[in-house]
């Protein structure tokens, strides 16, 4: 139970000393006389009534000091002077947001956000005359976001099935309480795989903590009271020695979740947070928590390393290319991995426990040739026919040659069978978008993954994550057999969050905009209202702003981790060309295979590669080598060559390049399977631009050319390498959005507030102002800049009308305090108002708020008279002008009314120049079922039942910027 705190008054130490006088270790020392110092001819004035209402003085001064709060402005009130003289006031060890007037000893200041402290010790002074008195004192500041208006739903507080979530104690020590750590998923330190097999309603299936990753660090305390916590600290160590200390974040500030609905929801009220480096997550890990450090109620409690669980620091890498076989490969807006490699691998990233991810690109291939696995070469169609899932060329091109072909050159394997059986020396998948030319016409390929391939339409949406999950080996339906209700199969109470670390916000297990009025079953609906999402392996879908990939289970990441685990990460600079987490030393060690497999230590790892393909009958004279394959990211080897002084049987490929050098790859002289030809596939250096492949077998020692391809020697442009996690963290995302940002307030220099919409406020918030003021333009500087204070104010607005509110300060006052607040910071001039008039929205029908006490939905009516008035602010929130602070929100396929949450996107809107209102969160608009009469969204068609006449627009700040509760407390107070 959470119980409100009284605003606590400053903790008082007295210390009463006169200046020459008192503090001696005599204890005989009396008025500064003792027999071995008598007491002078003349004698000192006696100043003990003086000393004493000086410290009375002082005492008065330290009394009335308030508490402070951050980002709030502080200003401890004036005392009457009560001495015969005007005293001259001085304090020590003041923290630097603070100032003292020496003449009238007021305190004043405002704290940043990261000076909150329950234990700030200050030593005040009076000083009059030749006398002074000290009084040390401890100004305790509090959290100002303690003031921040709470979400309305906390997902953390209910449990499976509904009712509370009973927490655990994860620490030893007087402080007890629940820690969380959270990266693709929320996870307990330990502990994360429990089976009950004779009841799996008792089982938990969830991933380890990922080493050497960034975790969002979550500490529930469980045996304080939660208005008695001022402050909460992480002391991070590693084998017992202390690396670094965390101050946390308030649990009003933790980071925001990514739901699009018509509540607003947190992973949890009471969580406090902050982020632990990647560097600092490694085995040995030890946490020790502080709760108000440095006070007299301090408390702390060890989460010690030998209960934390850290699995393996691990990689994935993907390559990705457009494909046509005897046929142009398309370039489609799915493609999300080619057309925006940054943030489509910085998006799956966060979907995934692993540690670092790589994406790369290899240019769009069309082969005018291909060879399947018969030996037979085709030149303009495919003998057989071909669909989504088949063809003779989708399994022996595409998936062979080219997904497998791509891989195995990158283990330093040059030849290989032809029917995708192949080691998997470490993780790489490799994705097409493959068509070709059959007997039934032009037919595309997809929807298909595994065995470290994906054939995919679309590189983004539940076709990515579902196909790739494959590789991961997780089948349909992961764990529904395990429980009556199938529950691990989709997300419920305890299937976890993630975190979207580039964008610091949490990653819900919920469906946007699918709120039931009525209650449902809570196992599968957060408070019986909001239902979970799907498994990406069992129809889910993204369901996020911030993320094109749908979000796994943890039962499924569970199984995605220890895949991952598994497989050693390249690294030329051990002799074995491989390491591997080791999780008893918490860093990386070198790694050999088995002696017998014999594998081949890469001399460069993650360079620009010409990748060379083809198939061979080294029994035949089939073979084909194909253009060269060029790639931003590979692996380079030095092969084995062939050994021409040898008679013996052999085969091998010669390249050589415009400067006269010339390598020698050898291949296998006999089939890998008797009943299919053999392909071939390895990387030489992009820069050796090869322009001539000879492939030539030994065959009793006679030296036949199978075949012969020339290539042009040119690098051909490439999508840019994207790089996630570790040492690179999100830094090649952040140079790409710091010049769209620059770009964005740049063109707006002479706005008075610059407008970005709900998605480029996510971006510029992703962001610190220190790399802002680093990496933004010097032209884009001076917007933010502006931007930011409208934004800081608009912040202090909502804590001071909270705090006024809480403090039970009279009407009267508050809107006087409101007026000179919002006048002081030109949000809203002394003799202005807030807007309350609007337009109708006129379309097939009129809009209507009367409907929501009906249904709880916004109506059409027939005429304007029954109609509402509506406004659009500066950012597209359309509000009905009787009760501004609501937002026109889509809810289960209708529209409804919730309060204004800042950072949703669906509660913004776009009048377009069809005169459609589109919303943009879901990308659809609203459109009049005249079946039956109801206003809905839908996809944008832009017919006639879409077509609205414009709300009134509003470029009022206020209106703009402010949640939903401030804002209706502000027309409240201003319309008193």
């Amino acid at each position: 139970m959470v119980i409100t705190r009284p605003i606590p008054v400053l903790a008082l130490a007295l210390l009463l000393t006169a200046c020459g006088g008192g503090g001696g270790e005599d204890n005989n020392v009396f008025n500064g006389q003792s027999p071995d110092n008598p007491a002078p001819e003349n004698p000192a004035p006696d100043n003990t009534a003086t000393l004493a209402a000086m410290n009375a003085q002082l005492n008065s001064l330290a009394s009335s000091l308030p508490a402070a709060f951050t980002r709030l402005p502080y200003k401890s009130q004036a005392i009457s002077n009560n001495l015969t003289d005007t005293p001259q006031y001085s304090a020590d060890a003041l923290p630097a947001w603070a100032s003292i007037d020496s003449n009238s000893g007021v305190i004043s200041g405002t704290p940043d956000a990261d000076d909150a402290s329950a234990a700030v010790n200050v030593t005040l002074s009076l000083a009059l005359a030749d006398l002074s008195v000290s009084q040390p004192v401890t100004l305790v500041v509090h959290h100002g976001a303690e003031y921040k208006t709470a979400a309305s739903v906390d997902f953390y507080a209910e449990q499976f099935g509904g009712g509370e979530r009973l927490l655990r104690n994860d620490l030893s020590g007087n402080l007890q309480g629940e820690v969380q750590f959270v990266q693709s998923h929320s996870v307990r330190p330990a502990n994360n795989f429990v089976r009950d097999s004779g009841d799996e309603t008792n089982s938990v299936y969830s991933p380890r903590l990922v080493a050497q990753r960034d975790a969002l660090l979550l500490f529930i305390p469980t045996n304080m009271n939660d208005a008695d916590i001022i402050t909460v600290d992480a002391e991070i160590s590693f084998n017992g020695e202390v690396q670094q200390r965390l101050s946390l974040n308030h649990p009003n500030n933790l980071p925001a979740a990514d739901y699009n609905g018509s509540s607003e929801v947190t992973f949890s009220r009471r969580a406090w947070n902050a982020l632990l480096p990647w560097q600092q997550v490694r085995n040995g890990l030890s946490v020790r928590f502080i709760i108000n450090a440095g006070a007299t109620t301090e408390q702390d409690g060890l989460l010690a390393a030998n209960a934390i669980d850290i699995g393996e620091a691990s990689q994935i890498v993907f390559q990705s290319l457009r494909l046509g076989m005897l046929t142009h490969a398309d370039k489609t807006n799915g493609h999300f991995t080619l057309n925006n490699p940054v943030l489509a691998a910085t998006d799956y990233f966060q979907t995934l426990p692993v540690s670092r991810l790589v994406m790369g690109s290899y240019a769009d291939m069309q082969l005018e040739k291909v060879i399947i696995g018969s030996g037979v070469i085709y030149d303009e169609v495919s003998a057989t026919n071909g669909d989504i899932y088949s063809g003779d060329m989708r399994g022996d091109v595409a998936k062979a040659q080219v997904s497998t072909g791509i891989n195995l050159a990158n283990y330093g394997i040059a030849s290989n069978n032809m029917n995708q059986s192949y080691p998997h020396l470490f993780k790489q998948i490799t994705n097409h978008h493959a068509w070709g030319n059959y007997q039934n016409g032009r037919q595309q390929h997809g929807l298909s993954g595994g065995n470290g391939i994906g054939t995919l339409v679309d590189s983004r949406g539940n076709e990515a994550s579902h196909e790739w999950g494959h590789a991961y080996g997780l089948g349909h339906y992961p764990g529904s057999n395990l429980t009556e209700d199938s529950r691990f199969q989709r997300h419920h109470a305890d299937s976890g969050w993630g975190y979207i670390a580039y964008r610091n916000r949490l990653r819900d297990s919920l469906n946007d905009n699918s709120e039931t009025a009525e209650e449902q079953a809570h196992s599968f609906h957060l408070n019986g209202h909001i239902p979970y999402g799907n498994d990406a392996m069992s129809g889910g879908s993204p369901n996020s702003q911030f993320s094109a990939y749908t979000h796994y289970t943890a039962y499924s990441a569970r199984i995605i981790q220890n895949d991952l685990a598994c497989f050693p990460v390249p690294d030329a600079s051990f002799a074995s060309g491989y390491k591997k987490w080791d999780t008893s030393l918490g860093a990386y060690a070198e790694y050999n295979f088995p002696e017998a497999e014999q594998r081949l230590a890469p001399k460069q790892v993650g360079v620009a590669v010409a990748t060379i393909l083809g198939g061979y009958d080294p029994q035949g004279d089939s073979a084909l080598i194909y253009p060269v394959f060029h790639g931003n990211y590979g692996n380079v080897f030095e092969l084995p060559s062939p050994d021409l002084n040898d008679a013996s049987d052999q085969c091998w490929v010669s390249v050589s390049n415009a400067a006269g050098a010339e390598r020698k790859i050898a291949l296998a002289a006999n089939r890998y399977a008797s009943n299919r030809i053999n392909q071939l596939h390895f990387n030489l250096a992009a820069e050796f631009r090869p322009t001539l492949a000879v492939l030539t077998c030994r065959r009793a020692g006679v030296d036949s050319e199978l075949t012969r391809t020339t290539f042009d020697g040119q690098i051909p442009e490439l999508p840019p390498l994207a790089i996630v996690g570790q040492e690179q963290g999100f830094s090649a995302l952040q140079t790409v959005e710091m010049a769209t940002l620059s770009t964005l307030l740049a063109n707006q220099q002479d706005a008075v507030l610059p407008i970005l919409n709900s998605q480029q406020l996510a971006m510029l918030d992703s962001y610190s102002d220190a790399q802002l003021r680093t990496d933004l333009s010097a032209a884009a500087l001076p917007v933010y800049e502006r931007l930011r204070s409208t934004r800081h104010h608009i912040a202090q607005l909502e804590l001071t009308l909270n705090k006024l509110s809480r403090d039970q300060i009279s009407v009267a006052q508050q809107t006087d305090i409101l007026r000179q607040l919002l006048n002081d910071t030109g949000l809203l001039a002394s003799d202005s108002s807030l807007p309350t008039t609007g337009n109708v929205i006129q379309g097939p029908k009129f809009f209507s708020s009367a409907g929501m006490e009906a249904d709880g939905y916004v109506s059409a009516v027939d005429t304007s008279a029954e109609a509402s008035t509506w406004l659009i602010s500066a950012l597209g929130r359309i509000h009905p002008a009787e009760k501004p602070w609501l937002c026109l929100t889509p809810a289960s396929g209708r529209l409804t009314l919730s309060h204004c949450s800042n950072g949703q996107s669906n509660q913004s809107w776009l009048r377009t120049e069809q005169n459609t209102l589109k919303n943009q969160g879901n990308g659809q608009c609203v459109d009049f079922a005249h079946h039956n009469g109801t206003l809905i969204t839908y996809g944008c068609h832009n017919g006639w039942n879409q077509q609205w006449s414009a709300p009134l627009a509003s470029d009022n700040v206020l209106l703009a910027l402010l949640n939903g509760s401030t804002l209706q407390r502000l027309y409240e107070l201003l319309g008193e």
